[in-house]
């Protein structure tokens, strides 16, 4: 007798440690055979000041269930049965009607539609086959769900949870493979509701019964190992074929879910096995990762090993210090261009952190871990993939393994910041305007952040459409690090609170306006704008950690010189965001392909000046709890911290703390309170997207012998050149026209004295 109903959620529906073997009980599967129907009655009784209550409705529900019995002796005839924890009923949704809260002015009706209902039996449980083949069990169920509770008034969602003892017994009918269960019974399973989907005040239970009428479960026994077993691949490997190398563990599996011996052993066959048999995923290592293709797909980190490289700062969760343990691998070829999501959001069993690599040990493309969206400390992601590439994706928890599922498809990736500032181009419905999110390096007035944008070349950015809204939220994103954003919104003094007198700052009319739920409130003198994250606004206090700059046309900031005016070098500097992470020495490589270096700060002054005009733009930063920011141009060489230009560190660059032997070379950094103007040592692998570089100074004009100072002997020299210059080289030729004559002149005497 063959099982034709397989439950997708197997995997997480048995917790029982099975038995079969050490007690040589007859392992027996079972499935609610199909089509079947059952009256399910509840009734809710609801307690509040008025006193308690009941109502109750009756429904004709189809009924479903998996689960799986030990059979006693080891052969026919069976005289005791051992019903396995983690049998299942479900019971398909319906709607119930209840008259409710009934008071002298009447009763509320209130419809209930169920969903997902299911019945689970928590621990085994035994009974001995009495000669009718009757066989009763002492059991307790958890009945789990979701409703929502619907009233002339309202309609709230609810959660079903509710554990009670609840025999359950059946007629045992077996022929020479297999057996039905008939005249099912169970008792009443009774526990409390969601409170919070009733009014105030007010309790709830439900008792729910079920009759089953002719309503019949099936499956077979398997005095030994099915036929498949003991043969074909190994058990802790997915394949076509059904059953598995290990006969003993091919048994149990089978015993739970028999397509694994009938169908193919799948990744569902896989999770079981590994946690039955005390087996290892064969993906537990990189260079074994399980292909997958797009679809959802059963998966364990049970009994793994973590073989994976350290997480990159921007990928480790602080409260954990960057724990990632337990890690299996899977590899993905896309047929096509586009963005590569991967998750685990809403269906893993424990907290996991998902990264995305190009090859086993590589820099990482992309991670995720405790997504916003996600319960459960689950997660998603999606990176731009190319077709035909090959795609890692690294699957683990956090000092815990579980099962879950994995689901593979294609999405739209977020756009990579690729600049300081970011353009709404009309081609795309926008202003041709730029913006940018600028650190403010601690709490600033609204007075000082308006300076600072204004500084920079822009104002407090205005807002005014849903559609520049949505931009800024995905280009130019407001944080919260260091403090909340700034932007062009302030309310004029005196005006009527809390919403009156909002405008702009540079003058615009307020047209457009996009508070979040309950703001503005003026709590506490709340007379700026503050824009979220997510693009909602806020009224806030005069204390500000960033500012949204807009700028009417490119401000062209990722170049800048130090001039020698400002107290600067001369030397020219460039902030680079790449498109994929980068190590330090790839990052020192990529310099030195632009004829640049990483960046020598040698001074505090020049720090400083690098930081103001560079480091502080968030883009430069992953803005995460480890909050990275860009590579630079000093690394620990033979114990000693050099910089790329060859000066060792005698103004210190380094943040409070450090350096404290994390790594050997360096980047700006810092944490939840954003951006920092300082320096953190890390390890040479911690890869990040943004670097600053700096150019060769440029040659002293009017140095003509190259002896760094313009003085006399390249005046003469100037002098005793005038004229046009011959065929080849004219060094004393400044202005390179051709000719020394007194513009050449004006140069050299402008150039005058020690050069920078």
């Amino acid at each position: 007798m063959l099982i034709n109903h397989r439950c997708a959620q197997l995997a997480f529906a048995i917790a029982a440690t099975v038995t079969a073997c050490a007690h040589a009980e007859v392992p027996a599967p079972y499935n609610v055979a199909a089509g079947q129907a059952a009256q399910v009655t509840v009734r809710i009784t609801t307690t509040n000041s008025s006193g308690t209550q009941f109502s109750e409705d009756s429904m004709i529900v189809p009924v479903t269930g998996i689960g799986s019995f030990g059979l006693l002796p080891n052969m026919p005839p069976f005289t005791f049965a051992e019903m396995k924890a983690g049998s299942k009923l479900n019971f398909g949704g319906g709607s119930l009607d209840f008259q409710l809260l009934c008071g002298v002015f009447g009763c509320v009706p209130v419809n209930v539609n169920l969903s997902t209902t299911t019945a689970t039996m928590i621990a085994n449980t035994g009974a001995s086959i009495v000669g009718s083949g009757r066989a009763d069990f002492g059991t307790t169920w958890t009945l789990s769900g979701n409703y929502v509770t619907t009233t002339p008034f309202s309609s709230s969602p609810g959660t079903l949870d509710a554990t009670s003892v609840a025999p359950f017994g059946t007629t045992f009918t077996f022929d020479a493979t297999g057996f039905i269960g008939s005249q099912l019974t169970i008792g009443a399973i009774e526990g409390d509701l969601d409170p919070s989907s009733f009014p105030a005040g007010t309790t709830a239970r439900i008792r729910t019964t079920v009759v089953f009428g002719n309503t019949y479960i099936e499956g077979p026994y398997y005095l030994g190992p099915p036929p498949s077993c003991g043969t074909g691949e190994p058990c802790n490997t997915p394949h076509s074929a059904s059953g598995c190398a290990n006969s003993a563990c091919c048994a149990i599996v089978c015993g739970i879910d028999p397509a694994c011996c009938t169908v193919s052993w799948d990744s569902l066959c896989v999770n079981i096995a590994v946690e039955r048999c005390n087996l290892t995923p064969e993906n537990d290592h990189c260079n074994a990762a399980r292909p997958l293709g797009f679809g959802r797909y059963p998966f364990t980190t049970l009994n793994t090993d973590t073989d994976g490289p350290p997480l990159i700062s921007e990928c480790a969760d602080p409260g954990t210090s960057g724990l990632f343990t337990n890690d299996v691998w899977f590899r993905v070829v896309p047929p096509v261009n586009g963005g590569l999501a991967v998750s685990t959001c809403n269906h893993a069993g424990f907290d996991t952190n998902i990264v995305i690599y190009g090859s086993c040990g590589g820099v990482p493309l992309a991670c995720n871990d405790n997504d916003s969206v996600c319960n459960g400390g689950t997660s998603r992601l999606i990176v731009p993939c190319t077709a035909g590439e090959l795609y890692l994706i690294r699957v683990g928890g956090k000092g815990v393994s579980g099962t879950g599922e994995i689901d593979i498809a294609l999405g739209d990736p977020a756009p990579i910041a690729d600049g300081l500032a970011m353009q709404w181009p009309v081609s795309q419905g926008g202003n041709d305007h730029w913006y940018a999110v600028y650190a403010l390096d601690g709490s600033k007035t609204f007075e000082e952040a308006q300076a600072t944008a204004i500084a920079l070349g822009g104002y407090p950015a205005t807002i005014t459409s849903d559609a520049e809204s949505e931009f800024i939220r995905t280009r130019a994103t407001p944080t919260f690090l260091g403090g909340p954003t700034a932007f062009g919104l302030v309310q004029a003094p005196g005006s009527a609170e809390p919403a009156g007198g909002w405008g702009w700052s540079n003058g615009e009319p307020l047209g457009y306006t996009n508070w979040n739920p309950g703001e503005p409130n003026n709590v506490g003198s709340e007379n700026w704008g503050v824009v979220y994250p997510n693009g909602k606004w806020n009224d806030d206090r005069d204390s500000f950690g960033n500012v949204l700059v807009e700028f009417n046309s490119d401000p062209q900031l990722n170049t800048a010189t130090w001039t020698t005016a400002e107290g600067g070098n001369g030397k020219t500097y460039s902030a680079v965001i790449l498109p994929t992470r980068v190590t330090w020495q790839q990052a020192k490589v990529y310099a030195e392909s632009l004829g640049a270096q990483l960046v020598s700060m040698e001074t505090q002054a020049e720090l400083q000046w690098i930081y103001r005009r560079f480091a502080a733009f968030t883009n430069m930063w992953t803005m995460t709890g480890y909050n990275v920011g860009p590579w630079v141009g000093l690394s620990r060489e033979s114990g000693d911290w050099l910089w790329q230009s060859g000066e060792p560190v005698t103004e210190s660059p380094w943040l409070p703390g450090e350096p404290n032997l994390t790594g050997d070379f360096a980047c700006f950094y810092g944490g939840g309170d954003g951006p920092l103007p300082g320096l953190d040592d890390t390890f040479e692998a911690n890869a990040r997207r943004a670097l600053i570089i700096e150019f060769p100074a440029p040659p002293c004009l009017g140095d003509i012998d190259n002896d760094g100072i313009v003085g006399g002997a390249d005046l003469g020299l100037m002098l005793g050149s005038w004229g046009a210059c011959p065929s080849g080289p004219c060094l004393a030729d400044l202005n390179n026209d051709g000719v020394i004559t007194g513009s050449d002149l004006g140069l050299l005497l402008g150039q005058w004295g020690v050069c920078p």
